[in-house]
C-alpha cells in the first residue's frame, strides 16, 4: 500500500506528528467537556491539569517516534525500475484505448505492443502477431522489400519518422486492405535506437472511392473525347470506344458487335488490339447466328449485363473455343438497347480482379454513348443526303417559280390589254353615249361592266402580288378620311346589289381622325373584305361595318353572319393562293389572293389584320390602321 502512494521519510514523520497531536486534542476536549460541561480553547489550555498535559505530550512523542522508526526500518522506497514499469503500464493502457491502430516494435523489429483496435480491425489475436510473426502474416510479399528498407533506415538513423505511408495489409481472413501508417523512432537517454511507434488508419474505402471517382472522371473524359469523333469514320469511333472500354474496366481483351433487327445474328465489328495480338485462330469469323453463340451470347439471351468471374467453371451455355483462341479467365458482356431492341453487343475480359457493378456502369454508359454517336452520324448522313436532294428540288422549284412569275406577269399584261376596250365601251353603252338602252339592255350591260370591274381588280391583284414579290412596289401616301373611304367602297358595292345580297349596315361616326395611306390600295383592301362578307353570307343574313378609334389606331371591323371558317383553316386564310375549297367544283369562286394582298397592304401601312370566325355563325375581320401623327395629341 505504501509503495502505491510513494511515502517518503519526511512525510511519514510529519503524518505521525499530526496523528499524535490530533489524538491529544480529541482526548483532552472530551475530558474537559464531560468534567466542566463546557468547551473553549482557553479552558483547554489554561485550566487543564498538568498531568493531563504531560500525558498528551507523551502520546504525541510516541507517535512521532513510531513514525521515525517506521521510516527507517519498515518502509522500502520505490525503486526507479518499478516506477518505469508502472509508467509503461500507464502508457500501454492509454494507447490501448485509442480508436486507431497502434503497434510498437522493439529494436529487433518484434512486436512489443499492439492495441486492441488493431486486433479488432485485422481480425488477428495478440499471440498471432507477437514477436516477428506480424511481418509474415500482415505484410504481402510484394510490399516486404519496401518495409525492410525503411526499417534499415530507422535503425541506421537515416530517418526518424515516416508520414502517410500507404501499405497493403493482409487481414486474418486473407483479404487485403490499404492502411495509411505514420511511424516515429524512439531512443533512450544515450540516443540509442529502441524501436518504432506505428499508428495508422484503414483507408480502403477512401481509396476505393478515389478510384471510383477517377474512373468516373475517366469515363466523362472518354465521353467528351468520343463526341469529338463525330466527324470520324465509324471504324475510328468503334476502335476508340472499345479501347476505352477495356481501359476503364481494367481488362485485357474486348470486342464490339452489331445485332441485326430480329436479334438472330451478331456481326463482330471490332476486337481490341490485345485480343488480336494474342489470338492465334487461323480463320476468324465475323458473323455468328444466335443459336451457335456460346456463353458470350448470354447478354442477348438474358437481355441484361452478365458477369462471369470464373470462366473455368462448367456452364451450360459454354460451347468451347476454337483452336488458338485467347484464354478467357473472366468476362463481362453487356447489351446495348435502342428502345426495346438490342442493337449492339460489347464484351471485355481478363480483368485481374472480379468484375462488379461499377464495371457494368462504366462500359454500359460508354457503349450507349457510342451507339448514339453512330446513330447520330447515320442520321446526319441521311439528312445530308436528303438536304442535297431537297436543295436540288428547291432549285428546280425556284426555276419553276420564276417561270410561273414570268408567266403571270406576261398573262396579266396580256389580259389587261383587251380589258381596256371592253370596259371602256361597256361604260359608253351603260351611260347611253352610243344610243339609248331599255332597262333590260342596260341591266345586261351593267352585268358586263360589273364583271369587267371584277376582272380589272383581279388583274390589279396579280400585278400587285408581282410587285410585292419583286420588291418594286411604291405607295403614294395621302391623308385619308376612313369614313369617306368606307362610304365609297360600300356605295360601289351597293350599285351592284340585288335581292340576293345580304343587308349592309354602317356603324361609325364622322369624327374619326385621318390616316396616312394610299387610297387606291386601301380601297382594294376593304372592297375585297366586304365583297367576301357578301359572298359567304346568305341573302337573309347581314354585313355590318364598325369603325372606331382605339388609342393611336383606327379599328375597322367587318362582321358578317355567313358560313364562317373552320378552326383548322384559320391559320392559312392569309396565305397566298389559299382557298378552303380548292376543287374545280367548289361552290364559291376566287383565286385565293384576296386576304394575302389585304394583309400585305395593311402591314405596309404600319397596321395589322386578323380574323375571328366560327363555323355557321359568321366571321369578323379586324383591321388596325395608325392615325396621322398630328391627330395623336
Amino acid at each position: 500500500m505504501f509503495n502505491r502512494i510513494e511515502l517518503t521519510d519526511a512525510r511519514i514523520v510529519l503524518i505521525s506528528f499530526f496523528l499524535g497531536l490530533s489524538l491529544w486534542l480529541i482526548d483532552s476536549s472530551l475530558d474537559h467537556f464531560f468534567i466542566s460541561g463546557s468547551f473553549s480553547f482557553y479552558n483547554l489550555i489554561m485550566e487543564f491539569p498538568l498531568y493531563k498535559i504531560y500525558k498528551s505530550l507523551l502520546i504525541v512523542i510516541f507517535f512521532l517516534l513510531f513514525g521515525l522508526t517506521l521510516s527507517k526500518t519498515g518502509y522500502i522506497p520505490v525503486r526507479p525500475d518499478h516506477r518505469a514499469m508502472r509508467n509503461k503500464e500507464k502508457k500501454d493502457n492509454m494507447l490501448d484505448i485509442l480508436a486507431i491502430p497502434v503497434i510498437i516494435l522493439d529494436s529487433e523489429g518484434k512486436v512489443s505492443f499492439v492495441n486492441s483496435h488493431t486486433l479488432q480491425l485485422t481480425g488477428y489475436e495478440e499471440k498471432h502477431l507477437s514477436g516477428d510473426q506480424w511481418f509474415e502474416k500482415m505484410v504481402p510479399e510484394d510490399s516486404r522489400s519496401e518495409l525492410l528498407g525503411l526499417w534499415d533506415s530507422f535503425v541506421s538513423d537515416e530517418i526518424d519518422h515516416v508520414n502517410d505511408l500507404e501499405v497493403p495489409v493482409r487481414m486474418a481472413d486473407g483479404c487485403i486492405k490499404t492502411f495509411s501508417w505514420n511511424a516515429v523512432a524512439f531512443r533512450d537517454d544515450k540516443d540509442d535506437f529502441q524501436g518504432v511507434l506505428i499508428s495508422g488508419e484503414d483507408v480502403t474505402r477512401i481509396k476505393k472511392a478515389e478510384k471510383a471517382l477517377m474512373l468516373d472522371e475517366s469515363r466523362l473524359e472518354a465521353l467528351v473525347e468520343l463526341n469529338q469523333f463525330s466527324g470520324s469514320t465509324m471504324n475510328d469511333i468503334l476502335n476508340f470506344s472499345l479501347e476505352k472500354g477495356v481501359e476503364l474496366t481494367e481488362s485485357k481483351i474486348g470486342y464490339i458487335g452489331f445485332v441485326n433487327e430480329d436479334e438472330a445474328t451478331v456481326n463482330i465489328y471490332a476486337w481490341s488490339r490485345a485480343s488480336m495480338d494474342l489470338c492465334r485462330v487461323e480463320l476468324i469469323r465475323k458473323t455468328y447466328h444466335f443459336e451457335e453463340m456460346g456463353h458470350w451470347g448470354e447478354p442477348i439471351r438474358q437481355r441484361k449485363p452478365v458477369i462471369t468471374n470464373d470462366y473455368s467453371v462448367d456452364l451450360p451455355s459454354k460451347k468451347g473455343f476454337p483452336k488458338g483462341h485467347v484464354t478467357v479467365y473472366n468476362h463481362l458482356g453487356i447489351p446495348v438497347f435502342n428502345d426495346d431492341r438490342i442493337v449492339m453487343l460489347a464484351g471485355v475480359g481478363n480483368k485481374d480482379d472480379d468484375y462488379n457493378s461499377s464495371d457494368i456502369r462504366q462500359i454500359t454508359l460508354l457503349m450507349e454513348g457510342t451507339w448514339k454517336l453512330i446513330e447520330r452520324k447515320e442520321s446526319e448522313e441521311r439528312i445530308k443526303k436528303y438536304a442535297d436532294e431537297l436543295a436540288k428540288n428547291n432549285r428546280e422549284l425556284e426555276s419553276l417559280d420564276r417561270m410561273k412569275d414570268e408567266f403571270m406577269a406576261n398573262i396579266t399584261h396580256e389580259l389587261k390589254t383587251p380589258l381596256i376596250p371592253i370596259k371602256g365601251y361597256s361604260e359608253l353603252l351603260f351611260e347611253g353615249h352610243l344610243g339609248k338602252l331599255d332597262q333590260e339592255q342596260k341591266k345586261s350591260v351593267g352585268v358586263v361592266l360589273h364583271n369587267a370591274e371584277r376582272l380589272q381588280k383581279l388583274i390589279d391583284s396579280l400585278l400587285y402580288m408581282q410587285s410585292i414579290r419583286s420588291g418594286n412596289i411604291q405607295y403614294h401616301l395621302d391623308s385619308i378620311s376612313i369614313n369617306d373611304l368606307l362610304d365609297k367602297v360600300t356605295d360601289d358595292l351597293n350599285s351592284f346589289s340585288d335581292e340576293n345580297t345580304p343587308a349592309l349596315y354602317r356603324e361609325y361616326n364622322n369624327s374619326l381622325p385621318f390616316i396616312c395611306g394610299n387610297t387606291t390600295y386601301l380601297e382594294q383592301v376593304f372592297f375585297h373584305i366586304i365583297e367576301n362578307a357578301f359572298k359567304f353570307t346568305p341573302p337573309e343574313g347581314s354585313v355590318t361595318i364598325f369603325a372606331s378609334r382605339e388609342k393611336w389606331n383606327i379599328h375597322i371591323i367587318v362582321k358578317d353572319t355567313g358560313i364562317g371558317i373552320s378552326e383548322n383553316e384559320m391559320p392559312y386564310i392569309f396565305k397566298r393562293f389559299y382557298q378552303a375549297d380548292g376543287s374545280l367544283t367548289r361552290r364559291y369562286g376566287g383565286n385565293g389572293l384576296g386576304l394575302y394582298l389585304c394583309k400585305s397592304i395593311v402591314e405596309a401601312h404600319g397596321g395589322s389584320i386578323r380574323a375571328v370566325s366560327e363555323e355557321d355563325k359568321g366571321t369578323e375581320i379586324h383591321v388596325f390602321l395608325p392615325i396621322i401623327e398630328g391627330d395623336k395629341i
